[in-house]
């Protein structure tokens, strides 16, 4: 292992795991203190949310998501300079612009929580009380973050983001490719099927990743990350030099 490549990746996975709880659980705990209630968004494409049912066992792939996307952004990062500036900055201005819209248009899933049926009379403060292994799992990610930070969806963006990464590196093994490619697909699927978000949620979180992507790509905005991610690695004493 390169341990002057692996130190590269230090700053700007470091800032991308900032922004992303900054983004998302600040603006949790922010709604929580403030009782605010988001909007049902589940009137656009309503038919479509309509069709998706509640499928338990996709909270697996689920679960996983976090530390995939941590060793996801590692890999790619640490495979080459590019992919490491164009993946981190991409996550980081899609967080930012996740909290801004969290903070003054925040969201809410809770009806769409209880068509789960885990709840007694479609109540949300009285869960069932015959939950099965799976369905408990559910449950303690129901209770553990409020149904809100909805629309866009944050875990569609970051396993889009490790989709953009595969297309990124061509010399990719295939096998990791293969892998890379069904989880990422498996978590954005389970986005529905766990009733975490609406249809519309996932559209949009694939729409401003990819949009972000091709934006950042074209007008070259990754270099300055990568500038900015090097000074402050010299300045905290990680790194020798930038080039």
């Amino acid at each position: 292992m390169n341990k002057a490549r692996l130190k590269k990746t230090i700053i700007p996975l470091g800032l991308t795991i900032l922004f992303l709880f900054i983004t998302y659980f600040g603006n949790q705990l922010y709604a929580e203190h403030y009782h605010i209630v988001g909007k049902d968004y589940s009137y656009i494409l309503y038919s479509i949310n309509e069709k998706v049912p509640f499928i338990s066992w996709t909270i697996y792939p689920y679960v996983l998501a976090y530390p995939f996307w941590l060793f996801g952004f590692l890999y790619f990062g640490y495979r080459s300079d590019k992919n490491l500036y164009i993946i981190s900055s991409l996550a980081i201005i899609s967080f930012i612009i996740c909290g801004i819209w969290y903070f003054f248009w925040q969201s809410d899933v809770e009806a769409w929580r209880v068509t789960s049926g885990l709840f007694i009379n479609n109540d949300y403060a009285l869960t069932r009380p015959d939950l099965n292994f799976t369905e408990k799992i559910v449950m303690f990610i129901y209770r553990s973050a409020g149904p809100r930070n909805a629309l866009p969806s944050m875990h569609t963006i970051n396993s889009w983001i490790l989709i953009i990464a595969i297309r990124l590196d061509k010399k990719t093994p295939k096998s990791i490719k293969l892998f890379t490619l069904i989880l990422s697909l498996a978590i954005i699927i389970a986005t529905q099927t766990l009733k975490q978000h609406y249809i519309i949620d996932l559209i949009v979180g694939i729409a401003l990743a990819e949009a972000l992507y091709w934006i950042i790509l074209k007008s070259k905005a990754y270099l300055l990350f990568g500038r900015w991610f090097e000074w402050w690695g010299v300045k905290w004493h990680i790194l020798e030099s930038v080039k």
